[in-house]
């Protein structure tokens, strides 16, 4: 069980570098093409890696490949929300309402697998439910006082990250008895490159190779991204995910923090009173 919960923590640690990196990739490059050659580089490095450690028992079956196929397709909303909100957005408001995709994924966790939590881990998630609501309805309001009264596109694009990885991150758990800890990651990427692939080339997006500048942060992205999902799946065959799943999300908390420090965000105290629920309510969902 500790083993477990020191994978979460792990995780966060990961995402928490992960989503600088994608925050520099997509601001300098567009997000489609960060997202492509991050993909393409976490990829490789999982398949490596994989090789190196994974043991592998190759018994594809057609539930499994219904798990492909939902991991892929909740990847592809995840990472596609996820970059364009990065680029557009902040990330004091983006990453709180994202970090949301814990409860989703314990949620399903307690319906599909039979995990149960207790009564301080659902308050736990109220906490981080009412959190994300309070920097969601932030960023509504400021948006309502500027000209355009409309929900911002990469607010909207937060929540879809949010749903796209509650759900994909109990779709790796069931990868990884047949691909591996680490291969289940790159199966995952793979799936949602040729969902997505098709359709950036159908709309003649540019995807045009990175120029040698941006490949620290690609490479960043894609390493760590990596590493914070080999980490919720190793974890998850120690705890349960119910447990993982909460500690991981505690990558929002660095995330906010680097926005604060680097970038110079200054966000209102609702926004910070609101992240600061969302970290309270994760952390009572691991305890």
């Amino acid at each position: 069980m500790i083993a477990g919960v020191l994978l979460g923590l792990g995780a966060s640690a990961c995402w928490a570098l992960a989503n600088v990196a994608i925050a520099r990739a997509a601001r300098t490059i567009g997000w489609v093409r960060a997202l492509l050659w991050s993909q393409l580089a976490g990829a490789v490095m999982a398949a490596l890696a994989s090789l190196a450690f994974d043991p592998h028992h190759w018994q594809l079956s057609p539930a499994l490949v219904g798990w492909i196929g939902a991991a892929g397709v909740s990847s592809l909303l995840a990472y596609v929300c996820m970059y364009y909100a990065f680029e557009h957005g902040k990330l004091t408001i983006a990453v709180p309402i994202m970090s949301s995709w814990a409860v989703i994924a314990a949620a399903l966790s307690l319906l599909l697998f039979g995990e149960r939590l207790d009564a301080a881990q659902l308050v736990g998630g109220a906490a981080v439910v009412a959190g994300a609501a309070v920097v969601s309805r932030y960023a509504q309001a400021t948006t309502a006082r500027a000209a355009d009264s409309r929900t911002p596109r990469w607010l909207l694009a937060s929540l879809g990250a949010a749903i796209g990885f509650g759900v994909v991150i109990p779709a790796i758990a069931r990868l990884v008895p047949v691909f591996g800890d680490i291969g289940s990651v790159g199966v995952v990427y793979l799936a949602d490159l040729a969902l997505g692939l098709p359709v950036a080339l159908l709309l003649r997006v540019d995807l045009r190779f990175p120029s040698a500048a941006a490949w620290p942060a690609l490479l960043a992205a894609g390493l760590f991204e990596s590493a914070g999902f080999a980490c919720v799946a190793a974890g998850s065959r120690l705890a349960p995910i119910a447990l993982v799943s909460p500690l991981a999300s505690l990558a929002s908390a660095f995330t906010v923090l680097y926005a604060w420090t680097v970038l110079r965000e200054r966000p209102a105290r609702a926004v910070l009173a609101g992240a600061a629920l969302v970290c309270a309510g994760v952390v009572a969902l691991a305890l």
